[in-house]
């Protein structure tokens, strides 16, 4: 098999279906591929829609984004581990895109593009810069890829032992800036997904300088806070900075 689509869920009813479908829709021979649904015990809808339409369902009261996509890569039968975002919708190419990077044999982690598919104009901005400077950065050998859309080879991600889930965020740039020490990453401009700015609906500038502190504390100390805030228990910007210490 050549891909497993890793999808780690915790209450995603509203986001999830569209997500798997637009996965259903790629132009790339089904049985090449599976859908895994990676799920924190939803007390939704999700895990219904799941067993409906993917592959696999695993279900585990851990919460924690790292782990669900640890748990599913554990699980999964595909060469290539793909991680996808629960609110992201795949381009119908992206497999195909994907494929065509892998087919280097000195790739080991590919992160493709996220476009905001909502949001105003500030969302937007934000979710262009993220993703243009995570080109930019790992044309000058930084490779800092956010976990939106982003894929490795399932024998380097082991030999890494997959994302840190002692960190509550920035575990996605920690996972490529290690495989970048190991192997070539690449960004794939012509792997296109579509994200929601939800992320940024409340206290946006307060959002966007909690990561942009997380991502810098990263880089100088190696740590990073080991829980990050819920959307659902975000009620002012004071609570993007309650895991900091």
């Amino acid at each position: 098999m050549d891909f497993s689509v890793i999808i780690p869920t915790y209450n995603e009813e509203k986001y999830l279906e569209r997500c798997i479908r637009s996965i259903l829709n790629q132009k790339y021979e089904r049985s090449k591929y599976e859908i895994i649904v990676s799920d924190a015990k939803s007390n939704d809808g999700t895990i219904k829609i799941a067993e409906s339409l993917a592959d696999k369902i695993l279900v585990d009261e851990r919460r924690g984004i790292a782990y669900g996509r640890n748990l599913g890569a554990q699980n999964a039968n595909g060469n290539i581990l793909i991680f996808v975002d629960a609110d992201a919708i795949l381009a119908q190419d992206f497999l195909f895109h994907t494929n065509l990077s892998f087919k280097d044999e000195t790739i080991i982690a590919m992160s493709g593009i996220a476009h905001p598919n909502d949001g105003n104009i500030l969302q937007r901005f934000v979710y262009f810069k993220t993703y243009r400077l995570a080109w930019l950065l790992n044309t000058l050998g930084l490779s800092l890829f956010p976990g939106v859309c982003v894929a490795y080879r399932k024998e380097k991600f082991l030999s890494l032992r997959g994302f840190r889930e002692d960190f509550g965020i920035v575990e996605d740039l920690d996972l490529s800036r290690r495989a970048s020490r190991i192997g070539k990453c690449f960004v794939n401009c012509k792997a296109k997904a579509y994200v929601s700015t939800r992320r940024l609906d409340k206290h946006l500038f307060s959002a966007v300088l909690f990561h942009i502190f997380c991502d810098i504390k990263y880089l100088l100390t190696g740590k990073a806070p080991s829980v990050y805030p819920k959307l659902e228990e975000i009620k002012s910007w004071r609570d993007y900075w309650k895991s900091i210490k």
